[in-house]
């Protein structure tokens, strides 16, 4: 018996699939690189940073809680119950919570790089500051100095 109806090769029919495949891709990276371009630099700002200022009376509060860890600090430090490094940690640890509470903003997360970028000079100082004692296994840097101007960024925080 004779069939009336000729086959068609697979290549033939599937070539249309294969060019529609080629113009998509082309048209998606053209779409891409149109909109990395045109709205690239929107999405690198960075964000607005908003500073709460807290009521005269509560920032006090704040204030004298955070004086009272940064004398404990102190004490402990003259006591011998930990060493220097432990002290610039213990410091850092405070003027950024501190900032966090009288501010909002997260800083105690925030690497030193990312504090400049808050600009806020007083902290960016200290934490430079702080850096080398933190992290160093030995190091000549004025804990009593530290501690001093530590005390200052608190007392005149306004």
């Amino acid at each position: 018996m004779r069939i009336s109806v000729d086959l068609e090769d697979p290549i033939s029919y599937m070539l249309i699939w294969l060019i529609l495949g080629i113009v998509f891709l082309a048209a998606a990276i053209f779409l891409q690189i149109y909109f990395r371009k045109k709205f690239g630099d929107k999405l690198k700002r960075p964000k607005k940073i908003k500073i709460k200022k807290p009521k005269p009376k509560t920032l006090q509060e704040i204030r004298s809680s955070y004086m009272s860890k940064l004398g404990n600090i102190e004490a402990q430090l003259r006591g011998g119950r930990i060493s220097i490094r432990q002290a610039y940690q213990d410091m850092s640890s405070c003027i950024r919570g501190f900032i966090f509470e009288a501010t909002g903003i997260p800083v105690e997360k925030y690497t030193l790089s990312e504090i400049r970028q808050v600009n806020i000079p007083a902290l960016t100082q200290l934490v430079e500051e702080y850096y080398e004692p933190e992290f160093a296994r030995f190091t000549y840097a004025d804990v009593n100095k530290s501690l001093y101007k530590t005390r200052k960024v608190l007392e005149l925080w306004h």
